[in-house]
């Protein structure tokens, strides 16, 4: 237990060092859980007004309330800052190293190969990443893992299966992924263990289950729920109807029923499913692009260490090899894992699938574990040569990745994680008093809801606001001014026509001819916010 307790400490470490480093910024998303959870506090509402929601309508996306909740005593504790918005993804993504020591040696009866796992979960750069933001899917998937582990558990004893029902549960409350990913799990748990699961004693669980579920049900059916799943969907998107057509016109009769049953977008929708699916298995993504979207990555990395090709091959010969009970649950789990982000028109998408990284660390955690205890079979030498190879390229391979996440992340994508308003935001508080209008831009995701947060902006005063709302460029509500604030692009021409007034706008909204009362540079130099007042 002393070397569990040794890995724990490692991945929390890892995990809440320099968080004012890296991520370099504090992304919109982070700062509406944050101060719904502040608005929570004061007014019992959040930012829009409705008393103690189950789902936060926030910038129409929806999000779901249960990370909010969970935000709420730390903030309470400790206010609304950065850190309290995050302690709970740290600490849950560290509990999730614990949690998966006990799954696989449940999995596999093997001390080695249960601290393999735990080990390679805590330098992680997937599950790192997601664990030191305030990522609703981190906490996700500890729920999915400590309900992976209960219902395992309560073949033995039968109780737990009340906390693994829960634990299912509360993910799809704090996620939208889990939604699907979850039911088709538990589908193919009950096709692979009906003997178990097809009882009288469970039927007050299954009860259960489906009274904390209504409340779900009627979300998922909703105008909300309805516009989220649009939003993303990859049935949202029409382009596959052209392609179609066309081929339908390349026949001699078009609307003939053959000619409909091979050609129908169907089969087109299911052709991407299928493809969506594949990429979250694509060697590319795994170990060496990682996810296309910048803010879910680190520079030049894949979301698994290279090594790790190594053991996922050496771990799936073993689990074909040896034959261990149970093991199928980790092959299901990573079956249904991409169901979700497959769904959706961005893939791979390491956000949206990031409890995969669950069953692929036991794969990987068996293979190092396997192999790390077969050394002592080799001669002493060759033993020996071989122990401090596997120390020196894990070694290597995570001060790599430390360097590419404490360095090069914030010079190269700062801008994606919205860097400077935690410096911008103080400096309008403190001199708001002096100008009549402030106009911010919008060239940062959703900037209001970084005013609201950073500035601790009172709940119940923002409620009795008069906003003007609008959508931003990706299409998701946000407001465009409320009180004295303005967020919108601003003109090089008009602050020279404009009075008492304060700018905040980017390196290429401010000219030249600008004198600005403050800069704030990005990480690499280059200016993210230039401050200019008339």
């Amino acid at each position: 237990m002393r070397i569990l307790l040794g890995i724990f400490l490692l991945g929390f470490i890892l995990r809440v060092i320099f968080l004012d480093v890296a991520p370099p910024g504090f992304n919109a998303d982070e700062a509406a859980l944050g101060y719904n959870a502040y608005s929570i506090i004061k007014t019992g509402k959040d930012e829009w007004g409705t008393s103690f929601p189950l789902v936060f309508k926030s910038f129409s996306d929806y999000k779901p309330g249960l990370y909010v909740y969970l935000t709420i005593p730390f903030v309470w504790l400790l206010g609304l800052n950065e850190f309290s918005v995050r302690i709970p993804s740290i600490l849950l993504g560290s509990f999730s190293i614990v949690l998966i020591y006990f799954l696989s040696k449940e999995l596999f009866k093997k001390e080695a190969v249960a601290l393999a796992c735990a080990f390679l979960l805590s330098i992680s750069p997937w599950h790192l990443h997601f664990s030191r933001g305030a990522w609703e899917t981190n906490a996700a998937t500890f729920f999915i893992l400590l309900g992976v582990y209960t219902f395992i558990k309560s073949f033995k004893n039968h109780r737990l299966l009340w906390i693994s029902a829960a634990a299912f549960i509360a993910s799809m409350y704090t996620y939208q992924s889990p939604r699907v990913v979850v039911p088709g799990l538990i589908l193919l748990f009950i096709i692979f263990y009906w003997k178990r699961l097809v009882v009288k004693k469970n039927i007050p669980v299954v009860v259960l289950a489906v009274i904390l579920l209504l409340p779900l049900v009627f979300i998922l059916v909703s105008t909300a729920g309805l516009a989220r799943f649009k939003g993303v969907s990859i049935f949202s998107d029409t382009g596959p109807i052209n392609p179609v057509n066309e081929e339908r016109g390349q026949h001699q009769d078009p609307s003939s029923f053959w000619i409909r049953f091979f050609h129908n977008k169907a089969e087109v929708y299911a052709r991407n499913f299928f493809g969506h699916y594949l990429d979250h298995f694509n060697p590319n993504f795994l170990f060496t692009l990682g996810d296309p979207l910048k803010r879910n990555k680190v520079p030049d990395m894949g979301q698994m260490y290279i090594f790790e090709i190594v053991t996922l091959v050496s771990g799936l010969y073993f689990i074909i090899r040896s034959k261990f009970s149970n093991t199928k649950v980790v092959f299901l789990w990573l079956l249904v894992a991409p169901l979700a982000s497959s769904l959706t028109y961005q893939t791979p998408h390491a956000l949206r699938v990031h409890n995969m990284v669950i069953p692929l660390t036991l794969i990987s955690g068996l293979g190092l574990g396997m192999l790390w205890e077969n050394l002592p079979r080799l001669a002493w030498s060759v033993k020996y040569l071989a122990k401090s190879a596997v120390v020196i390229v894990i070694g290597l391979s995570v001060v790599s990745y430390l360097d590419r996440y404490y360095l090069h992340l914030p010079k190269q994508y700062a801008l994606e994680w919205e860097y400077g308003f935690s410096q911008v935001i103080p400096y309008i508080v403190e001199n708001q008093n002096n100008y009549q209008k402030i106009i911010i831009t919008d060239r940062y995701d959703q900037p209001y809801i970084l005013l609201l947060f950073y500035s601790k902006y009172d709940p119940a005063r923002y409620h009795k606001q008069n906003k003007e709302m609008g959508e931003d460029k990706f299409g998701f509500f946000t407001i465009t001014s409320f009180d004295k604030f303005n967020f919108r692009p601003i003109g090089k021409e008009e602050i020279h026509k404009s009075k008492n007034t304060l700018y905040i706008g980017t390196n290429e909204e401010i000219g030249e001819d600008q004198i600005p009362l403050k800069v704030i540079n990005f990480p690499n130099g280059i200016p993210a916010f230039k401050i200019v007042g008339t």
